[in-house]
């Protein structure tokens, strides 16, 4: 399946990284550019976008002011050099930011997270499950049963609503077997489960009955996840 981008920023140099960025993914298609808010914003109106990318700061009228404005369907990833104004851009319920220059790693991340936003859901598996070692055996734990994941120096401890497992590994090796999309990083030490999670601030997130806090570094793009769920 194809997906329509479109790309609205004064800087031209800019907006041949981002067509250059998206040129390495086949199901992407960059049907239009504009260098003025006003240009864009007639595109927009005119043909069926599902990917916008907006630059924050541009004469006339910024991206924030510009996407506050529109009616669009399109997922909408903000591009800035000023990291201050992502919180702000995830009241108006945009997809992820990406602040400049914008290196591939990091947009392949945002890419990836518009792709499962806008796929088709899958069946999904009857139980899906993983096996862990506790001490010297292979348990089988049920994704579904996971509350929450704690870094504890070179162990993580697994919590279930019934019993906390511990397992040797490293947080973030350990984040790399739970499926993308289920499960998100909250804080260095914590790997929560989004399906658990029964309210949360832009500080903390709780979920069985215990507060986790989020750390400043993961707090944009986790506030951007819960946003796409209202």
């Amino acid at each position: 399946m194809s997906y329509k981008c479109y790309i609205i920023d004064d800087e031209p140099l800019a907006i041949d990284v981002i067509v250059q960025h998206l040129s390495q993914f086949d199901q992407l298609e960059v049907v239009g550019t504009a260098t003025s808010p006003t240009k864009g914003y007639a595109a927009i109106n005119s043909q069926p976008i599902d990917l916008l990318f907006v630059d924050i700061q541009m004469p006339g009228i910024t991206g924030l002011e510009l996407l506050d404005s529109m009616s669009t369907n399109a997922k909408v990833i903000i591009t800035t050099a000023y990291r201050e104004y992502a919180l702000e851009g995830f009241e108006l319920n945009v997809l992820d930011y990406l602040v400049k220059p914008i290196a591939f790693p990091r947009f392949f991340k945002a890419i990836d997270k518009f792709l499962q936003a806008v796929a088709p859901q899958e069946e999904q598996q009857e139980e899906a499950f993983i096996f862990v070692q506790v001490e010297r055996k292979q348990v089988k734990l049920l994704l579904n049963d996971i509350l929450y994941v704690e870094g504890v120096k070179d162990y993580v401890r697994i919590v279930t609503p019934t019993e906390k497992l511990l397992t040797k590994a490293s947080l973030g090796i350990f984040l790399k077997r739970l499926p993308v999309g289920r499960f998100i990083r909250v804080h260095k030490s914590y790997v929560v489960n989004q399906s658990h999670i029964t309210a949360y601030t832009n500080y903390d997130v709780e979920l069985g009955g215990k507060e986790i806090p989020i750390g400043r570094a993961y707090k944009a793009e986790f506030i951007a996840t819960m946003r796409e769920k209202l």
